[in-house]
C-alpha cells in the first residue's frame, strides 16, 4: 500500500499498526504490511485511540485501512465490536481497496453490529467524507 501520511500526526504506535490524526477529529490506523491482528494488538488499538482522545476531552472518527493486513483473528473483531468508546470515537470507516480488505470488513460488518458507526469504503477520499458526516452526531 502506498499510503502519503506526510502531513498527519504521529500518536501512537501499536505492536501492528501506527495511529496518526488525520485534522481535529479525525484519526487514522495504518497497520503494517503484512500485519496479523489478534485480541491483544486490537485491545492495544483501542487503548491507543481512548489514551489519545479521553485527555483532550475529543471525540473523532477513524479510518482505518485494511488492506496491509493479512490475518485479522475472530477475538481482535470482538475487541472493536465491544471495546470502543462512543463518548469518544464516533466512527469507524474501513478503507479496503483489495479484495482481502474488502473480505475483512465486510465479514466484521456481517457478524455483530459495532457499538459506534462502522462502514466499508474502497477509497480513502469516500472513508473521509462519511467520517467527517459524522462529527456532530451521537
Amino acid at each position: 500500500m502506498n499510503l502519503d501520511t506526510k502531513a498527519w500526526t504521529p500518536i501512537g504506535k501499536s505492536e501492528n499498526a501506527d495511529f496518526y490524526e488525520i485534522e481535529e477529529g479525525l484519526l487514522a490506523i495504518v497497520p503494517f504490511e503484512g500485519a496479523s491482528d489478534d485480541e491483544r494488538t486490537a485491545q492495544q488499538s483501542v487503548q491507543i485511540q481512548h489514551d489519545y482522545l479521553k485527555p483532550r476531552g475529543r471525540r473523532a472518527g477513524v479510518i482505518v485501512f485494511m488492506d496491509p493486513m493479512v490475518e485479522q483473528h475472530a477475538s481482535a473483531r470482538t475487541v472493536y465490536r465491544d471495546a470502543p468508546d462512543p463518548a469518544f470515537i464516533t466512527c469507524y470507516a474501513l478503507v479496503g481497496g483489495t479484495a482481502f480488505g474488502r473480505a475483512v470488513g465486510s465479514i466484521f460488518l456481517g457478524l455483530a453490529k459495532p457499538r459506534v458507526p462502522t462502514k466499508l469504503f474502497a477509497t480513502l477520499d469516500d472513508a473521509l467524507a462519511w467520517a467527517r458526516s459524522q462529527r456532530n452526531r451521537g
